[in-house]
């Protein structure tokens, strides 16, 4: 599941996981009335891992309602995968920078009940995982959340793919193969070219082609049909991708960004801002701290962002373009 800034309290993030949780128990359900069976001890064959739920205590001192009730569903949640003959349950969350801590301790504290709800469930034994995507600012989210959080998980690098021959173009033409379809090498590589290896990017410019093609029944891509349609793709994603991030912003927001779209990138510098803007360096400072929390920038180091979505310079210049015509 992908978070959005809207899912950075408590009560929303919270309310996310149990509606998972419930999508996630009702077809579990539905596999325990197909089997027929249900146990309340059940072997995890493949661990060879037994679990008696109603005997599991964990403790969550000084946690709040919401770390509760969330142990609760989620204690629930891994008694359905075992009773199904699951290993476990794993809860996957992507974008996951956008949650975070308030610094005041009166504040929300999404990230810490996160952690700390499913670290209690993993020290009473039961099978869960949580996985979390998202933006280099995820590591220091977490380690400002929990001291402990480091221990909890493995931290992996995924950069872009990269490689012709590699992983970028295996990306494009695995999928053709044994479909009869074939693509020119010269158009492979422009298409890596252009979405610089961004795995969505890749899925898109190839489901584009495949349309393309099978509309006039050829089964080869070629350099002549990507420059037909390559601005209708542009027009897809720019739609699809990019509108949703720039249209929730307050005029103001939209105006800096846009105006970031001169300034020399990467990095995004705030001294490059202000030479260009006429808004003082205390506002401007405040609304790239608004941009950070609407998961629009990240944070590099001090006085330095970078966009969260490939290619969005480009894609301001665009909508700038488009605006003023």
């Amino acid at each position: 599941m992908q978070l959005e800034p809207r899912h950075n309290n408590e009560s929303e993030l919270r309310d996310l996981i149990t509606s998972l949780a419930g999508v996630a128990q009702r077809r579990m359900s539905r596999t325990r009335a197909l089997k027929g069976k249900v146990t309340h001890v059940v072997a995890a064959s493949r661990e060879l891992l037994q679990v008696t739920i109603e005997d599991v205590t964990f403790s969550l001192a000084g946690g709040t309602d919401s770390e509760a009730e969330l142990a609760e569903t989620l204690l629930q949640t891994v008694k359905a995968a075992l009773e199904t003959g699951h290993a476990g349950f794993a809860l996957l969350l992507d974008e996951a920078q956008a949650i975070r801590d308030d610094k005041d301790r009166g504040g929300e504290h999404p990230l810490s009940m996160l952690v700390a709800t499913v670290n209690a469930l993993q020290e009473a034994g039961l099978p869960i995982a949580l996985v979390l995507c998202g933006l280099p600012t995820l590591r220091a989210n977490l380690q400002k959340a929990r001291t402990y959080s480091e221990r909890m998980f493995k931290a992996e690098n995924i950069a872009e793919l990269t490689g012709n021959p590699g992983p970028a173009r295996d990306a494009f033409v695995v999928p053709l193969e044994g479909t009869g379809v074939t693509a020119d090498d010269d158009l492979i590589a422009r298409v890596l070219d252009e979405v610089e290896g961004y795995p969505f990017f890749i899925q898109l410019w190839g489901a584009e082609l495949w349309e393309a093609a099978k509309d006039v029944g050829r089964a080869h891509f070629d350099i002549t049909m990507l420059d037909a349609i390559e601005g209708q793709i542009y027009e897809r994603l720019d739609e699809e991708f990019y509108v949703g991030r720039i249209e929730a912003l307050t005029p103001s927001e939209q105006d800096l960004l846009l105006l970031s779209e001169e300034c020399p990138y990467p990095p995004l510098r705030t001294a490059d801002l202000r030479a260009r803007s006429d808004k003082s360096q205390g506002n401007i400072n405040v609304l790239m701290g608004r941009l950070t929390e609407q998961g629009v920038l990240y944070r590099i180091q001090n006085g330095q962002y970078g966009y969260t979505a490939p290619k969005f310079a480009e894609y301001l210049a665009r909508r700038k373009a488009s605006m003023q015509q």
